[in-house]
């Protein structure tokens, strides 16, 4: 490729997926310079594709993990763990993905920002009043030249269910520090407890609920504004999971505490000038394997759209990871190793990206 016009090599790099060119940047010092210049990162993060992985939060860490669904019955391989870099071990009590970046907040009290498929980190520094039940979101400004990153953070609280009075503060990543939100917060609503939130083209969703009904409570970046949205109307019983797949559109599922059936539903594709809808997209079947259990409540889950396929942990039995077909196409258990760690497991989807923080 040395014998090729620089404007050409890089449009063809700027359509390679980021973890092939990671694999790059030690072969040549002018791509490894080219791979951290923004201009590119901003027409990679456009231009490549997209290329979904599956994370699995365990143990207060996070390991990759390696689906195969195109063997019977599927598999799933357990990779390494991550390691965030650091002079002492960092263990994770939270995690939520924006971007290829992990928002992660530890057990010793600290807030990082970690892009795993690069090895760097970004360590926030807040006030000394850090509290357990302060919830935190990444996402972006989306300016049409690049995208600006922020932090949210805001505090949730059972006996304050009109927020009044609380502060909401903004941390921008161009000047490493915090604000005050100027948007006056009074939203009557309560977010699910074991809800982290999920994050789509830089806005953060979440399951909330009020005293009428449930609802979506996004968090818009731009703005600075939050915005409530409706879900797909659910019987009474019926918990609900919040997921997203390929970026685009979020997925919530439905599943009623008198079945083992659960429903999959997904949204139009995100578009802040389209109005928000949702249809059913295929259901599953959990299978009780012992008639001393109840049936058993997802409490994360990822699809693969083409195959109709959940890939779920369950409340049931927190340390197996369960592979469900649609149309009764097949039901896998996959155990998942686990010490006495107080968390329940997680799985999320994660896109690598050259996103320099």
């Amino acid at each position: 490729m040395s014998d090729l016009p620089p404007d050409l090599v890089e449009e063809i790099l700027s359509r390679i997926p980021a973890t092939s060119l990671k694999r790059l940047r030690s072969t040549c010092k002018q791509w490894n310079s080219l791979f951290k210049n923004r201009r590119f990162t901003e027409k990679h993060f456009r231009e490549a594709p997209k290329q979904s992985h599956a994370l699995l939060w365990n143990d207060r860490r996070v390991c990759p993990m390696s689906i195969n669904l195109n063997v019977a019955p599927p598999s799933i391989e357990f990779k390494s763990v991550l390691s965030i870099k650091d002079p002492e071990p960092v263990y994770i009590s939270n995690v939520s993905h924006c971007d290829g970046l992990l928002l992660c907040t530890t057990d010793d009290g600290r807030l990082v920002v970690w892009n795993p498929c690069l090895g760097q980190t970004r360590w926030i520094n807040f006030e000394n009043d850090y509290k357990t039940y302060y919830r935190f979101a990444l996402g972006y400004k989306n300016n049409k030249s690049c995208r600006s990153y922020k932090l949210l953070r805001f505090w949730t609280s059972y006996f304050t269910p009109n927020h009044i009075g609380l502060v909401y503060n903004i941390y921008e990543f161009t000047s490493d520090s915090w604000r005050v939100l100027l948007d006056k917060v009074s939203l009557n609503y309560f977010l699910i407890e074991s809800e982290n939130g999920v994050s789509i083209k830089g806005n953060t969703y979440w399951l909330a609920l009020d005293v009428e009904t449930n609802l979506l409570l996004g968090f818009d970046f731009t703005m600075e504004r939050f915005k409530r949205l409706c879900l797909p109307s659910n019987k009474y019983g019926d918990t609900m999971v919040l997921s997203v797949v390929r970026e685009e559109k979020l997925l919530v599922s439905h599943q009623n505490f008198r079945s083992s059936k659960m429903d999959i539903w997904m949204t139009n594709i995100i578009d802040s000038e389209t109005a928000l809808s949702w249809k059913k997209y295929f259901s599953v079947e959990f299978i009780i394997l012992s008639t001393c259990h109840s049936c058993p409540f997802s409490i994360t889950f990822l699809i693969d759209e083409e195959k109709k396929v959940v890939v779920s942990i369950v409340m049931d039995n927190e340390n197996m990871v369960n592979i469900i077909g649609a149309f009764d196409a097949y039901y896998v258990e996959v155990p998942v190793e686990s010490t006495n760690c107080p968390y329940s497991p997680c799985i999320f989807s994660y896109v690598p990206s050259l996103v320099q923080i």
